[in-house]
Parts: structure tokens; sequence; C-alpha cells
């Protein structure tokens, strides 16, 4: 394993308890039993707690942009608004569900941290929202309210679905497209057409039930 991959698994570790546990339980010497390292191999990569914080809300913002700006992207220049922010959706949701997500360990921690390190964070956790803004401002939504508050609406319904989702009812891409619907009006007809040729429509997976529901904190 090299040293970037071994940073790796301290980094997804981070994320694990995080999101489990929270920012304040969670110390460096559980990061280590989690990786599976000693405490001082941890030393290594990170000089203290708030450094691997910092990496964790970083990353956090980071993963999730880019992956909704890819799925975006994807569609190609004759993408609808309605499309877009389908995909866009869908993308951030998928996002936050993956195995040692950084999006879901970030909102999970980010108002308990000490507050110069939120105030790092906030030119990227800024840069998200705006992007979301401009996107639905830029369409012609159902609702009769400003794209800043609808982008706070889809942030704190699509970053609440830990609380509540549980794996053998609705599915996650069910979710998504429900959440989706709320902002763009109903599916076109040719909805099924759009799912099978979308390359950003990859089918959405919760994580194993033995790990617990996570109440993320909204704004």
């Amino acid at each position: 394993m090299t040293e970037q991959d071994l940073r790796e698994v301290l980094l997804r570790a981070t994320a694990r308890l995080f999101e489990r546990r929270g920012y304040a339980a969670v110390t460096l010497r559980m990061i280590a039993a989690e990786a599976g390292v000693t405490t001082g191999s941890l030393y290594y990569y990170f000089k203290d707690k708030e450094e691997v914080v910092r990496v964790i809300l970083e990353t956090g913002h980071r993963r999730v942009y880019e992956e909704v700006l890819r799925a975006i992207t994807d569609l190609g220049e004759s993408a609808t608004w309605a499309e877009k922010v389908r995909a866009g959706v869908h993308a951030h949701v998928a996002t936050l569900f993956e195995r040692g997500s950084f999006s879901a360990a970030n909102i999970r921690i980010y108002s308990h941290v000490p507050e110069h390190l939120r105030e790092e964070a906030k030119p990227a956790r800024r840069a998200y929202e705006r992007f979301w803004i401009d996107l639905l401002a830029s369409g012609d939504s159902p609702l009769d309210v400003p794209a800043r508050h609808m982008a706070m609406f889809l942030f704190g319904a699509a970053n609440w679905t830990f609380e509540w989702h549980r794996e053998g009812r609705e599915t996650l891409d069910e979710i998504a497209s429900d959440l989706a619907r709320l902002f763009i009006g109903p599916e076109p007809q040719n909805t099924k057409a759009f799912e099978a040729t979308s390359p950003t429509r990859t089918k959405i997976t919760a994580r194993p039930q033995n790990q617990p529901s996570q109440r993320l904190r909204l704004r």
C-alpha cells in the first residue's frame, strides 16, 4: 500500500466515524483503530484532529460539487433545465450515500467543529450553494419562490434523507426523483427513456442495514 493509499484509508475511516459518532466523540486513537493502523502512523499524516477535520470538510464540499457538475455535464448541451436539476439531485443523494462519504461526514460535523474551521470551509460551501442557486434560477420552476430558498430547501430535504430512509421501503432513486419533482414539476412522459439512456442515472444503493441512521444537522 502506497502512502497515498494509506492516507485515503485514514480519511475514509475518519469519515465513517464522524458520520456515526459526530465530531466531539471521535479521537485520533479511534481513527487509528478504525483504519487498522497504529496511532503513530496516523500522526505521520496528520498532526492533530483539526488537520483531519480540515481535509474532511474540504473534500466533502469538493466531492459533491464535482459529482453533481459531472452528472449535469454528461447530459450534453441539449439537456433541458429540468433534466439538469433531476440529474443534479440524483448525484447529490448518491454522493451522500457512498460508504465512507466525505460529504455525509461534512454535513454531520459542520456545525460542531471549531469556528475557525467553519470559516475556512465557507468559500467552498458557498460556491456549491451558488451553483445550485444559479441553476434553479435559470429555469422555469413551477414554484413562485426565490432560487436561494429553493436551494436551501433542496439541501435540507436531501441531507435529511439519512434520518428517515429505511432500506426495503422506497428506493433512493425514487426519493431523489420525488425530491426533484418538488422543484421542477411532474416528470415528462419520456422519463423512462431518459433514465435508461442518461449516463448519470446509476442506481443509488443504501448502506447496509447494520449501519445506523444518522441525524444530519441542517444549517
